[in-house]
């Protein structure tokens, strides 16, 4: 074989070898969180009313305001089958944010206000 032809095949397997490498290391610093939203509500009132209808069900809502409006949280999780079970129990539609995998809850709502969009 010549050495043009080692040399792309090389390539070709080093190329395959960095792309697992990455692709996995990446999926190790990365996590899945799955939020639940129950509603958009312009008036503060409205967004109150709905989660206290949430806290007589025994769930602890959550908000964030963006541009003018609130966007209610029945639940926050990073377990799939959790928040599916939670789908239902009660109607929303649910959210799904891929995140560094330090990121608490709290710290997604904060960025979720201030219109940072995840993948």
């Amino acid at each position: 074989m010549k050495f043009e032809g080692k040399i792309v095949i090389l390539s070709v397997l080093l190329s395959f070898v960095f792309m697992i490498i990455f692709t996995y290391f990446g999926s190790l610093t990365q996590k899945t969180i799955y939020a639940y939203q129950v509603g958009i509500y312009k008036e503060k009132e409205n967004m109150n009313n709905k989660l206290n209808e949430l806290k007589d069900n025994g769930i602890e809502g959550m908000y964030y305001q963006k541009e003018g409006q609130y966007y209610v949280i029945s639940m926050m999780t990073s377990n799939k089958e959790e928040i599916n079970e939670h789908a239902n129990k009660v109607k929303g539609i649910v959210k799904k944010y891929i995140v560094s995998s330090d990121m608490s809850y709290q710290a997604l709502l904060t960025d979720l206000s201030k219109g940072v969009q995840y993948d």
